[in-house]
């Protein structure tokens, strides 16, 4: 069931209409069937592997759990000069319940998802040698949502060993928090605690409420149907004869697939945060203006932000505190530099944040690529950030200002521009020639005629103002939804029903459309 759909309309319908009619202690139940059956619908007998998962995670928390439980009446009852000893043997047994675990909810995602990619470089390793290749290529569907599923229960086992939640008794209510069917297809990742407090505590249907999430379903829509769509169908054009076009062309491509990523993305997240919103329960927020950042650093603080999130919680934390850091750090600060002492154990940490998101979206070259690009720019800023601040004090260029400010926005807009077309590109071969083409083939003149192959993707693109408004105005901290609730009936639905319009006048529809799923539905 796509949630482009008619039928998922039908579907959260259907489902809103009795989870406010049956009794509140019942309501988390009408929402677990609603996800499994939305799970189900979708991903057939897929669904099996979400279960093992699920399983996996519930059994192997109640172990730590118990073992934590146990702990602490042990604790009790032995004399004071036993406890360190008892610590330290309860913490290494922890730790290894806790890396078995782990191992065996990833093993899921690591053979969907990368059986095949390691299985490519370990022929290519024995082709070195002369050797056959001895692993074979596998066609695998991947299941709905499991790269989302799969870091999501991480997070709640690693969150129970950790002591910031108890596990869970109940292994449905575990199972609703896995299978939550608004961010089950591509996030935002939501931590348990947060979701389950929503799940547990009655919900009294609001008018205001229904109005506020269908306004932000809409304009989801608005987004990904009628801008992203529309856009990507010119994209794709384009791109089928990308390695005989200008450099122009690449530019021009550059740009919209931006457009049409940001547009799908958001929009998609915009739709599911409305739906979970019309059920009365907030899912973490994805997306904050991510065009209005002034650096790379912040650009991935807006972008994806729960992914950001969780690679900070469950990848540079762990990291930070691990062994190998401290002997890093150790011997950085001997060196008695300051400048070593801070870059190198950093520099560290953040190489396999940054490794584990390229990997994360896809199991190629290419993708790991994608995320060490960030890295190597992060790097490269936090290197010359001291060179430049003494460039700008020696040119009396203030950087405080709106023009420099600006300028900011631009170049951090640029570096993500060249991102994104390494990620649309398949290879990291082809990546080069378009930044070849770039700077080596200029024909200005194709820029009309790349926007004039479809009126209906220069009308997006003109629409696509319309966000750009409304982001500038959430950056200027004004809620545009609670500015429409503060303002006349009527006023506002006029632009709901201008935005419904616009969908059915100028949405991307039928079979030769283009129409493309959700984007980060794959990865």
């Amino acid at each position: 069931m796509d949630i482009i759909s008619a039928l998922f309309v039908v579907f959260v319908v259907v489902f809103a209409i009795i989870y406010y009619i049956v009794p509140k202690k019942l309501q988390w139940i009408v929402l677990l069937v609603a996800s499994m059956f939305f799970y189900i619908s979708t991903s057939a007998l897929l669904s099996l592997l979400m279960l093992v998962t699920t399983a996996i995670t519930y059994v192997g928390a109640l172990i730590i759990q118990r073992n934590k439980d146990r702990y602490i009446i042990r604790r009790r009852e032995v004399p004071k000069e036993e406890r360190k000893k008892l610590k330290e043997c309860f913490n290494k047994k922890q730790k290894t319940i806790l890396t078995v675990i782990v191992l065996l909810i990833i093993s899921g995602l690591a053979f969907t998802k990368y059986s095949n990619f390691i299985g490519g470089i370990l022929n290519a390793i024995c082709g070195i040698f002369n050797g056959p290749s001895i692993f074979p290529t596998f066609n695998i569907i991947l299941p709905l949502g499991i790269s989302y599923y799969t870091l999501m229960t991480i997070s709640y086992v690693v969150d129970v060993h950790r002591g910031s939640i108890n596990a869970e008794r109940n292994p449905f209510k575990l199972l609703l928090f896995v299978t939550y069917f608004p961010h089950i297809m591509e996030g935002p990742f939501d931590r348990y605690k947060n979701l389950s407090k929503q799940f547990e505590k009655p919900h009294i249907f609001s008018y205001y409420n229904a109005v506020n999430s269908i306004e932000l379903i809409i304009y989801g829509y608005f987004k990904k149907v009628f801008i992203a769509d529309t856009v990507g169908t010119l994209v794709n054009i384009e791109y089928e004869n990308i390695l005989d076009s200008s450099g122009t062309v690449v530019v021009m491509v550059a740009l919209l697939y931006t457009v049409q990523l940001y547009m799908d993305f958001s929009g998609c997240i915009n739709i599911v945060s409305g739906v979970s919103e019309l059920f009365d329960i907030k899912i973490a927020d994805n997306f904050k203006q991510p065009f209005f950042s002034k650096s790379i650093d912040e650009f991935w603080r807006r972008w994806h932000i729960s992914l950001g999130l969780w690679l900070k919680e469950y990848v540079f934390y762990p990291i930070s505190l691990s062994g190998s850091y401290k002997k890093i750090s150790k011997w950085c600060k001997n060196t008695n530099i300051k400048f070593v002492a801070d870059f190198i154990p950093l520099a560290y940490s953040l190489f396999f944040v940054w490794l584990f998101n390229g990997l994360w979206h896809g199991a190629s070259v290419k993708y790991i690529a994608y995320g060490l690009y960030y890295y190597v720019l992060m790097m490269l800023g936090k290197i010359f950030e001291p060179l430049f601040y003494k460039a700008c004090c020696r040119l009396k260029i203030h950087r405080d200002t709106k023009i420099f400010g600006a300028f900011q926005i631009f170049r951090t807009f640029v570096i993500v521009n060249i991102g994104m077309l390494l990620f649309k590109s398949e290879t990291l071969n082809v990546f080069g020639i378009l930044m070849s083409k770039i700077v080596t083939s200029v024909n200005v003149h194709d820029i009309i005629s790349v926007l004039l192959i479809s009126k209906k993707a220069l009308i997006s693109l003109a629409a696509a103002l319309i966000v750009l408004i409304v982001d500038l105005l959430k950056e200027k901290n004004i809620d545009i939804r609670m500015w429409l609730q503060n303002h006349c009936f009527i006023f506002r639905w006029i632009v709901l029903l201008f935005l419904i319009f616009a969908l059915l006048l100028f949405g991307n529809y039928g079979i030769d459309s283009g129409k493309a799923a959700a984007l980060y539905a794959q990865f």
